[in-house]
């Protein structure tokens, strides 16, 4: 207590003999804050923009390595020979001759083949859900661990269709010619499912919630299903037609930003680069680097690898039917035959395709437990260097905090300019610690206004909706009558906000931008630590014109900047990118809207309930008045 009573003492000694600031300096440093906040917070976003442009290059990023010793790449002794390659070729023939036929068919085939190599099998058949419902039938094998209890499993997958649109015969021949090299090895000690599906991605959820117990009991999956352990690692070939290949792809992203471990990619990087010859590998179909001739021609390159990733990322959009397992934290991601014929002396096939898999599998055969040594959070600008999380995570900081400055300069300091006027006698001027009244009612209706607009819109897009109550409609008009249901709903809102609005202190539009800026850059900070790459789109997106943004006399000026929040919003972005991808509008949302009911994307809750009502509430501000 005593030690208590002198730091009291003390304190107050200090307190008397210091001097209040003077008044006119109080007004210089607020007029200065409101001044360079808004340029502070531009130099800012441009400091984040920098940040984020630098990090393919090489020497701010890092080598890929290998975090689990225990698997050990290419250091395996392999089986995978001529006579394996020759049933290969023998499948790729019986493939060709089904591939055309319906469903049933074709699943029957892949069934028959795993009874006759001794594997448990099945059909699993599944319903896509649609304006007309599909069938589709999945077809999977069990190659039981001779060494072990059965707890954990391996899966090899193939589609039925290629992401060129074109069949995957080489790659369900590959798959069908492991199955029984798999068979007649002892060594394994986890089980390999074999698992062929049909329809893509639809496919493969379907099979992924059916193998969970997820899927709703019906006739259809009234079958007792077989059925393995954990799934520690799944490889899904995609070899399109019948040729050659000159590069390897690799395909890792995942739903809603998710992301494989990194030692699975490095694995897979690791055996192709050991295969005797080494096979060309790259990230995605990025076969050619398009700046091979330019000076920088290495960081332009890896700029564009992530900046690709960056493309799936953002619309929490699996780049491959591999993605679909990342939700289950089952780690996961495609190789991808790419075709070519500028490099014939790298070409590969059968040979290279089945001594990748089988060397893959023996190295995950190893694993002692769930992957967890290496990253899951990363970026890669190229198959064997990546951007680390505490590399990649300060650019967003930053946007954040460029919102929040301008936040707290227009609460506290307002637009107008602090007036000089007798301050030496009343020393009015409002410090951050003001307890001055803010009108703040105003903001915080005109927010939850946008916010149920937005889940009413959230409700209107939903496919559910266009296929119980638009029955009468073909599927595109169906489509057409959502997008423009949710633009009427939306400017019916903003036309009632800006009817509701007066020129009054109570109704103050410098309050609602603050809280504008403020809501961004919470969603983005919070965003970016579930998709780090949806809150950089998002801060890059809005950052600049949202601060421009503001109430003003002219009719003109108002015009211009409603009509660039309208280019801003969901329905003019998804115009726009209509436009320049010369993409029909009505594939636009179809993509947007399967990847919600099928994959269960989250981009389409993130666009409907949270960036469009902020865009909303702009557009509400442009037409309110400033009293601060």
């Amino acid at each position: 207590m005593k030690l208590l009573d002198k730091m009291k003492a003390r304190w107050a000694l200090r307190n008397a003999g210091s001097r209040p600031m003077d008044p006119e300096k109080r007004v210089k440093i607020f007029r200065r804050l409101q001044k360079w906040v808004p340029i502070a917070s531009l130099l800012i976003f441009f400091v984040a923009v920098g940040w984020i442009l630098v990090l393919p290059y090489q020497d701010y990023n890092k080598r890929t390595y290998i975090s689990e010793n225990a698997l050990l790449p290419g250091q395996a002794n392999l089986d995978y020979g001529y006579n394996d390659i020759y049933t290969a070729e023998e499948y790729r023939a019986k493939i060709l001759e089904v591939q055309d036929k319906d469903s049933e068919t074709r699943a029957k085939f892949i069934h028959q083949e795993f009874r006759r190599t001794g594997f448990v099998s099945a059909l699993q058949h599944f319903v896509i859900d649609g304006k007309t419902p599909k069938m589709g039938v999945n077809a999977f094998a069990i190659n039981r661990a001779p060494r072990s209890d059965g707890k954990e499993a391996l899966i090899l997958s193939a589609s039925w269709m290629s992401r060129t649109g074109e069949y995957n015969t080489n790659g369900i021949a590959s798959l069908l010619s492991l199955a029984k090299l798999f068979k007649r090895n002892v060594y394994w000690a986890k089980d390999v499912i074999l698992l062929v599906t049909d329809h893509g991605n639809s496919g493969t959820q379907a099979w992924l919630d059916a193998y969970h117990g997820t899927t709703p009991h019906d006739e259809l999956s009234s079958v007792v299903m077989p059925r393995s352990g954990a799934v520690q690692g799944v490889v899904n070939l995609d070899f399109p037609g019948i040729q050659d290949y000159e590069t390897l792809g690799v395909f890792f992203e995942g739903v809603n930003g998710q992301l494989p471990n990194l030692d699975l990619i490095n694995t897979i990087v690791a055996v192709s680069q050991r295969t005797n010859p080494p096979i060309q590998i790259t990230l995605h179909d990025d076969s050619k680097n398009p700046y091979e001739n330019h000076q920088y021609s290495s960081y332009l390159g890896s700029l564009n690898h992530m900046l690709t990733s960056m493309k799936y990322l953002v619309l929490g959009k699996p780049s491959s039917d591999a993605g679909l397992y990342l939700r289950y934290t089952i780690d996961a991601v495609t190789i991808h035959g790419i075709a070519g014929s500028e490099h014939l002396h790298q070409l590969f096939g059968f040979h290279r395709i089945g001594r990748l898999v089988e060397s893959t599998f023996r190295s995950l055969n190893n694993l002692l437990e769930h992957f967890h040594q290496s990253f899951f959070f990363y970026l890669l600008p190229q198959p064997n260097r990546y951007v680390s999380i505490s590399q990649y995570m300060p650019p967003v900081i930053l946007f954040s905090c460029a919102l929040i400055f301008q936040s707290m300069a227009l609460y506290y300091l307002g637009t107008k300019e602090i007036p000089n006027a007798n301050v030496e006698k009343t020393g009015k001027i409002p410090p951050a610690y003001s307890l001055e009244k803010r009108h703040t009612m105003f903001a915080f209706t005109i927010l939850i206004i946008t916010h149920v607009t937005g889940v009413i819109i959230f409700n209107l897009m939903q496919p559910t909706f266009g296929w119980k109550y638009l029955v009468q409609f073909a599927e595109n008009e169906t489509l057409l009558i959502q997008y423009g249901a949710s633009v009427a709903v939306c400017s019916i809102s903003v036309l009632l906000s800006i009817l509701y609005t007066k020129p009054s202190p109570e109704h103050d539009a410098t309050i609602l931008k603050s809280f504008c800026l403020a809501q961004s850059a919470l969603v983005i900070a919070t965003v970016s630590l579930l998709n780090f790459t949806l809150g950089v789109a998002t801060a890059i997106l809005i950052l600049i014109p949202y601060s421009l943004i503001r109430p003003c006399e002219s009719h003109a000026l108002k015009l211009i900047q409603l009509c660039f929040l309208t280019l801003l919003s969901p329905a003019g972005l998804a115009a726009v990118f209509s436009q320049m991808t010369d993409m029909p509008l009505t594939d636009v949302l179809l993509s947007i809207l399967s990847d919600y009911h099928v994959v269960r994307s989250w981009f389409l809750t993130f666009v409907c309930t949270v960036y469009w009502p902020i865009n909303m509430a702009m557009m509400i501000l442009v037409f309110s008045k400033s009293s601060t």
